[in-house]
């Protein structure tokens, strides 16, 4: 037990704090704080999803955050609709037969996994099969990411456009534990205990055969192929596993916010969310995780103390920690860790 803790690596030690530390914040904190640590506990779930698919797969996606984005949407809509008709849809005169479906909510919640998933992997086949790569492939994810938004704030009747989907907050109130509804500290634990689950599973799969496969065809696909793999078989699978983790992450967001629009599903959002993993360090679960929250609290402080030009200041910071740390404040940690025991042996 000793020897393992010995060699564990340092990312696993601060990933271990930080959940602890998040099992406690509804304790010391009041409930807006721990509504927007839950919001943020979901940003640290798509983080995860994103790390398995750049960081260990190598497959970088400009247009992530249209899975996230799918998730929320499905859920949102349908707890819109638990009280009749959203408001958004009034032109519409009634429920549009494609949403019959989300009037149940656990429907909704499958969809909302299974609809990304599907997604993922309808569009990695395209883009695997066709032997699509760097640039192009690059070029496909944002376009995607485009249009998902386009589509969106275009289709307001359906969707709510650019306003995004209101009523989810009466629709909230018929998810009930014991005949009452959940609370925002339950809800938060839910998103919380997700985190873990989630996070374990990542942990799992890249540590498996097929993670091995994957990290594989990150380093030398040529090789792989010559031994007889099929790479895009292996491509498409993480793909729709990253999509689901996304759209469930999505789902989550949802009742942390009682709010779901474009700006959690578009273009901006995707290029944040690859900040997320470049500041803590891709190809290491500690680091997505520790780099969605450190990000997404340092946004939400310096939108507070500095109003307007906050953008401007996290952006010279988040330049300043790619150019100085260009493996992610995590991965260098992990990296001086690597170094300082090397001496030793030596």
């Amino acid at each position: 037990m000793k020897d393992r803790l010995k060699k564990a690596t340092i990312d696993k030690y601060l990933a271990i704090i930080v959940i602890i530390a998040l099992a406690f914040v509804p304790f010391v904190a009041n409930l807006y704080s721990t509504q927007i640590l839950g919001k943020f506990i979901t940003y640290m779930i798509a983080a995860l999803a994103l790390d398995i698919l750049w960081g260990y797969g190598g497959l970088m996606n400009l247009g992530f955050a249209v899975f996230f984005g799918m998730g929320g949407y499905i859920v949102g809509i349908s707890l819109a609709c638990q009280d009749g008709l959203p408001a958004f849809m009034s032109s519409l005169g009634k429920l549009p037969a494609i949403y019959a479906p989300l009037k149940s909510i656990p429907v909704a919640i499958i969809l909302g996994v299974l609809i990304p998933a599907l997604v993922a992997l309808v569009l990695g086949y395209f883009i695997f099969t066709s032997k699509i790569k760097g640039v192009f492939y690059n070029v496909i994810t944002l376009a995607f990411a485009g249009l998902f938004e386009l589509f969106i704030t275009t289709n307001q009747s359906y969707t709510g456009g650019s306003s995004g989907v209101n009523g989810i907050a009466s629709g909230l109130n018929r998810i009930t534990i014991g005949g009452h509804p959940v609370s925002i500290v339950q809800w938060y634990y839910i998103a919380f205990i997700s985190l873990v689950v989630i996070y374990i599973l990542c942990l799992w799969i890249t540590e498996s055969r097929f993670g091995k496969v994957i990290k594989s065809v990150r380093d030398n696909e040529a090789r792989l192929r010559f031994l007889g793999y099929n790479p895009a078989v292996f491509k498409m699978t993480l793909f729709a596993i990253a999509g689901a983790i996304a759209g469930y992450a999505g789902m989550l967001y949802v009742p942390m916010t009682s709010f779901i629009s474009i700006e959690s599903a578009g273009v901006t959002f995707s290029t944040m969310m690859l900040v997320w993993l470049a500041v803590g360090g891709r190809g290491n679960l500690s680091g997505a995780m520790i780099g969605a929250l450190f990000v997404s609290f340092l946004q939400s402080k310096l939108s507070s103390s500095f109003g307007e030009i906050w953008q401007l200041v996290l952006g010279v910071i988040l330049i300043v920690v790619v150019l100085f740390l260009p493996n992610g404040v995590i991965g260098t940690l992990k990296n001086i860790q690597y170094n300082r025991r090397t001496k030793k042996k030596a």
